[in-house]
């Protein structure tokens, strides 16, 4: 963290506000950043991430056989950090210093959410976009996802367990990819698709009293997440988690464990007057983050209509 020479306020009310959000900004909270998809990198620098894809063994013959040699099937990712900045006016001196001394004033319930969101769009936009691959030395080349060996499953007829959950059950397992402590991200509009499907909110087929709940925290071994979405003549949002075109395709995700690295630093954090504004002062966030798709098939796309 960066050290404070002659602040123009408190420095102990700026190293309290420091250490807050430095709290804030590790803590694992969000819906997507604790879940086991996520594997933690470095954020120093240009992390380079190799792997190595599995090979079969050779059956061989007689006394003595002759080695046989396999290729390695292996590549290098890399990840650069993104950075991100905010500033928040605050009217008077005495209000600056209660805002960013107390972690439970608005200002930092504001930005708790805003840095939770932050993090889960990293981490769905890492999982669903291109990705650079190459020798560490090299500019790389771009992939996309689909060039990865992300396969998506069209749900845009619709969205229930016998045109996205099974399928993408049976594309996993063909990749030799298991099905425990996948994370399925889903808008509401997709929950509540599930919730009214037999196969989830029958007791016939699933004990999780969906109906008596209200939501839906497990699709066949999916672990659930629910991210706010747009929908066509009904609710908008503003900056949605889930990628959305414009002709009206939302893309679902499901991450296997160990399918996304990520990391996340706060730059510098900085409250001084304001130049422009009377009797004012500026809180100033700067943050970096990085996430970066591991292997291709280890991630599903299931597109749905909004």
């Amino acid at each position: 963290m960066p050290i404070i020479g002659s602040p123009n306020l408190d420095h102990a009310s700026l190293l309290l506000f420091e250490k807050n959000f430095e709290r804030l900004a590790s803590n694992k909270d969000t819906k997507l950043l604790n879940c086991p998809a996520i594997k933690h990198m470095d954020i120093k620098g240009i992390s380079n991430i190799s792997r190595i894809e599995g090979n079969d063994l050779v059956k061989v013959t007689g006394r003595n056989p002759e080695k046989q040699y396999l290729t390695i099937r292996n590549d290098n990712r890399k990840s650069v950090a993104e950075r991100f900045t905010g500033t928040y006016l605050v009217d008077s001196y005495d209000r600056a210093v209660q805002l960013i001394t107390d972690p439970t004033s608005d200002l930092f319930l504001n930005l708790k959410e805003a840095k939770n969101r932050l993090t889960d769009k990293c981490i769905i936009n890492a999982a669903t976009g291109d990705v650079v691959v190459g020798a560490p030395n090299e500019a790389g080349t771009t992939l996309t996802a689909e060039q990865d060996g992300v396969i998506t499953i069209a749900g845009t007829s619709k969205f229930d367990y016998a045109s996205v959950i099974s399928p993408a059950i049976t594309t996993f397992k063909n990749n030799y990819i298991e099905t425990a402590g996948v994370t399925l991200a889903i808008s509401a509009s997709e929950e509540e698709d599930l919730r009214n499907d037999d196969k989830y909110m029958n007791a016939l087929y699933s004990n999780q009293n969906v109906v008596d709940r209200g939501t839906i925290t497990n699709a066949s071994g999916f672990n659930v997440v629910t991210f706010a979405g747009n929908t066509q003549g009904g609710t908008a949002v503003e900056l949605p988690i889930l990628p959305e075109s414009e002709d009206g395709v939302r893309s679902n995700v499901l991450m296997a464990p160990k399918s996304i690295a990520f990391a996340v630093e706060v730059g510098r954090l900085d409250c001084e007057r304001s130049a422009k504004h009377v009797n004012s002062w500026e809180v100033t966030i700067d943050m970096w983050v990085k996430a970066v798709r591991l292997q291709g098939s280890k991630v599903i796309i299931l597109t749905s209509t909004m």
